[in-house]
């Protein structure tokens, strides 16, 4: 883990800290001095916990539940963290669902959950936490893809086309 200030006074939200990469970002962002919002769509425990490590380790944390494909859920945690916090200038766009199907059993209802936690989400989060970064003189926005977006990857071109798509974001 990374230890300086670099970040002191910088608020963070990672969506989809609860587990892989974003629980990476969160504890890296946290050990350069940004106050982290550690965002999970429905596991409190693991949101919780490392919420906890950031604290152990000296750094503050919120976390905050959100399905990130629901835009009055993400507009609901921009304004916990302005209250916690008050302000926010990092926003990692992490989320995401990794399913498998093939695309000829896959429904339109499988594409669109896919769609909504990884490309949607991008968007609902930009709308919730620009305002704030405006107002604090700037910020900072992460899209978090893949490499599996641009080589493919079987059973998964839902997932592969709402990574790919955050490159044009």
């Amino acid at each position: 883990m990374a230890d300086s200030n670099e970040l002191a006074g910088k608020v963070a939200i990672v969506t989809g800290a609860g587990r892989n990469i974003g629980r990476a970002i969160a504890r890296q962002l946290a050990a350069a001095g940004a106050s982290v919002v550690v965002n999970a769509r429905s596991n409190q425990a693991e949101a919780d916990a490392i919420v906890r490590e950031i604290e152990a380790a000296g750094g503050q944390a919120m976390a905050f539940l959100a399905d990130v494909a629901d835009p009055a859920a993400v507009e609901a945690m921009a304004q916990a963290a302005l209250k916690r916090f008050g302000r926010i200038d990092i926003l990692v766009n992490n989320a995401s669902l990794r399913r498998e199907k093939p695309i000829g059993e896959m429904s339109y209802a499988d594409w669109r959950e896919v769609m909504g936690a990884t490309l949607d989400s991008a968007f609902h989060g930009v709308h919730a936490c620009l305002p704030a970064m405006k107002k604090a003189g700037g910020g900072t926005i992460i899209n978090i893809g893949g490499i599996s977006a641009h080589i493919g990857s079987k059973g998964r071109a839902h997932v592969m086309t709402a990574k790919a798509a955050l490159v044009g974001f």
